[in-house]
């Protein structure tokens, strides 16, 4: 499969990315023929490429390419290298990488932790890299003892079955001089041991003890502190007011002008942060300039009328590579308008925040030497280019390295913060310099989840089968914003981020057309976890279940009877009913919006390649009250790298929609967002937590992307759940704006 198809097949979540502007390059795990590395002294680490080494005493120090932001990939990733090596498990320790091209994602031909691709895109190239130093192992025991190497073994980190027991630590250095394997021998995953297993997970020990080195812990002697003071859009005009005054407070080392507003150093946070009350922006323009929820509101419902749409294709993802179908506009018009019934709906969605529990921060410190960033990074490849064109440094004179990350959720995939850190750091060479946003900053100044507002329409036939379904989405474009290139074969077409799967391509409707009006509210916008499906998954399965109502149709059997065939999503939706105690409305019962409602049960799903996950949902609806009684959530991501910590992700991913689903908004007034604090923009607290159940469905040999499975589910499982329970049809999240929670 090529690259360009990778992208394709997983355009629904964030697999666009890696047709979008990303650099050449590869996963260097070392060529065949070639040896990796040679040992300098009998205490030196054997070095088994740019992320494998083995100690003498038997250490496997593995570099884990990707960052770390309470995922799990530290430890996947872990476990794909020690299980084809066959190491000591618990004598394995992993590192935080550093931008380097050895480490890119074999998909994204990047150095990145997006898309939930981490464990897909790397799990090829690291069981080879752990095989591969495997037979290595065994070839040099093989030459030691004398014996062939056919009758060795590798278990534990200790090679049997010649005359004597050897560890690995004792043939390390002579391995790493032999010729590197093209085509390693890989296990057969039904062996598979330390994959699927559970043990305490490689990074709880320094979370837990507080040895973990996030972004907000990087310190140094003599560091300096940044603190900021922002205009209300990067982009901004504007005159700084107070800087003199602020230089003369105690412990300010000297003010920097960085994008969208003004840095303060001090030699601590809190003389910066005083210093830096005392600056004001005169803002003289601004893109923002008037924006309100008024505006914002009216400019999507008029771009269905005055910006032209561009088409988006619907994906085939049954097969490889996927087909794109286009679409015949006037054929699907032209059912629509014949079709016996015709049901319409128009939706919306707000913008988001990323509200992580680390507030933005990143430090860098300008030497004679280079240039070094270090910060809580999702996208270190960029950053580094960044640093490199912001001071015009050579690409090799600029380090990076990752901390931990308090959370990402797509939020430090942006370089946005990046860059300010490396301009504060201009103003003071030599020294460290770590900028802190406040968490008012965070949200003022973060690149939110854009808003969007459809329309759909679909036609039924006499039985209550859709005919054809027609559905525009308005609203900004993440890639446009970015000033990302598009994918090769999809020029002219609609940007993926906003438009695919606004139907799903799993169901067998005979004609479907998906049309995007690209709107500019000139709000900063960006990745958010789920990405496409954070709003499309709503907009997609709320219209179905709307359509299943019509035909006076049980919501699931409507499903189901359009996803044939679709094995791995129907039992995955079947799964889930049966968690919920799921029971079939029979047709013409579907229940009628009432005035004080009842219980009700409703179902959604989302999926990718390889990646299938279904949430139903049992609520109370009295009056204008919802009590969420129960969420079940089936899962199947094909191999469970593992499990505790899939588990984790689907049952995180599902807290995380719930706070999109039930408050999730960011208002606008007066050309700023009006949220200051968590005050503003309510979480879930534990009292708001329903009981979650999660289920794991076996479905292959090979992992499948988690971590944005079970968020985009969540909306649509809950509000059909509410019409179902006598409620009204919620069309505009969040659900608060209509009932309370």
């Amino acid at each position: 499969m090529t690259d360009t198809t990778r992208a394709l097949v997983n355009l629904s979540r964030r697999g666009v990315l890696a047709g979008l502007g990303l650099g050449a390059g590869g996963l260097l795990l070392g060529r065949g023929g070639a040896a990796w590395a040679v040992t300098d002294s009998a205490n030196t680490p054997a070095q088994f490429g740019p992320m494998l080494a083995i100690a003498p005493d038997g250490v496997v120090t593995l570099v884990v390419p990707t960052s770390e932001m309470g995922q799990g990939t530290q430890e996947a990733l872990a476990r794909i290298v020690a299980e084809e090596l066959d190491c000591d498990f618990a004598r394995l320790v992993v590192q935080l990488p550093w931008a380097d091209p050895a480490f890119s994602n074999p998909f994204a031909r990047r150095q990145l932790t997006a898309n939930s691709m981490s464990v897909t895109g790397y799990y090829a190239a690291l069981r080879k890299l752990g095989a591969g130093a495997r037979a290595m192992l065994l070839q040099a025991a093989a030459v030691r003892l004398s014996v062939p190497v056919e009758g060795l073994s590798a278990r534990a980190g200790r090679i049997t079955g010649g005359p004597s027991e050897l560890t690995f630590g004792e043939v390390a250095a002579d391995a790493a001089k032999l010729r590197v394997p093209a085509e390693p021998r890989l296990k057969d995953p039904a062996g598979f041991g330390v994959i699927g297993g559970k043990t305490p997970r490689k990074d709880l020990h320094a979370k837990v003890t507080g040895a973990a080195t996030f972004g907000i812990d990087v310190a140094e002697p003599g560091m300096l502190i940044a603190a900021l003071v922002l205009a209300p859009h990067p982009e901004a005009s504007f005159t700084a007011k107070g800087l003199d005054e602020a230089r003369k407070l105690p412990g300010v080392f000297a003010t920097a002008q960085v994008k969208g507003g003004v840095a303060i150093l001090a030699d601590r946070f809190w003389r910066a942060q005083k210093a830096a009350q005392g600056v004001s922006l005169e803002v003289s323009a601004s893109p923002t300039a008037g924006l309100s929820d008024e505006s914002l509101a009216a400019g999507l419902q008029a771009a269905f009328d005055a910006i032209e749409p561009a088409p988006f294709p619907n994906l085939d993802l049954s097969g490889f590579p996927p087909k794109l179908q286009r679409a015949d506009k006037p054929q699907v018009l032209a059912a629509v308008a014949a079709a016996p019934r015709k049901v319409e709906a128009a939706y919306e969605v707000p913008h988001l925040a990323h509200a992580t529990m680390e507030p933005i921060c990143c430090s860098a410190k300008l030497t004679d030497d280079g240039l070094l960033i270090r910060g809580p990074l999702q996208d270190p490849a960029f950053s580094r280019a960044l640093g490199a064109k912001l001071t015009g440094l050579p690409l090799d004179k600029v380090r990076v390295e990752v901390t931990f990350l308090g959370g990402g959720f797509g939020r430090k995939w942006g370089t946005d913060f990046v860059g300010i850190a490396v301009q504060a750091a201009q103003a003071a060479p030599g020294r460290l310099v770590k900028t802190v946003w406040t968490r008012e900053q965070d949200f003022a100044m973060d690149q939110f989840r854009p808003a969007f507002a459809v329309r759909s329409v679909a036609g039924l036939d006499a039985t209550g089968k859709p005919t054809a379904i027609h559905s525009r989405i308005a609203g900004e474009s993440i890639a446009a914003y970015h000033k990302m290139s598009g994918i090769p074969g999809f020029e002219g077409l609609a940007d993926a981020n906003s438009a695919a799967q606004l139907i799903y391509g799993a169901y067998a409707v005979p004609q479907k057309l998906i049309e995007y009006h690209k709107t500019d509210l000139a709000v900063p916008v960006g990745f958010w976890r789920s990405v496409t499906m954070s709003q499309n998954a709503f907009f997609a399965e709320s219209f179905i279940d709307e359509l299943a109502f019509a035909a006076g149709e049980d919501a699931l059997a409507y499903r189901l009877a359009m996803l044939d065939p679709q094995p791995r999503i129907r039992v995955v939706l079947e799964k889930a009913a049966a968690m919920i105690g799921w029971q079939a409305r029979k047709p013409g019962s579907g229940r009628k919006p009432g005035k004080d409602g009842g219980k009700g049960r409703g179902i959604a799903f989302s999926y990718a390649e390889n990646s299938f996950c279904a949430i139903a949902a049992e609520v109370t609806v009295k009056r204008k009250a919802l009590t969420i009684d129960r969420l079940a959530c089936a899962f199947d991501c094909g191999l469970a790298i593992d499990p505790v910590s899939t588990e984790g992700q689907i049952s995180g991913g599902i807290v995380f929609g719930l706070q999109a689903a039930l408050w999730g908004e960011v208002h606008f007034a007066d050309g700023r967002p009006t949220a200051e604090n968590f005050g503003d923009y309510r979480m879930p607290l534990l009292a708001d937590i329903p009981p979650i159940e999660v289920a794991l469905i076996p479905g292959g040999t090979r992992p499948g992307p988690v971590g944005e499975a079970s968020t985009p589910v969540v909306a649509p499982a809950l509000c059909n759940a509410i019409a179902d329970a006598g409620g009204p049809r919620i069309r505009a999240l969040p659900i608060a704006r209509t009932l309370e929670t």
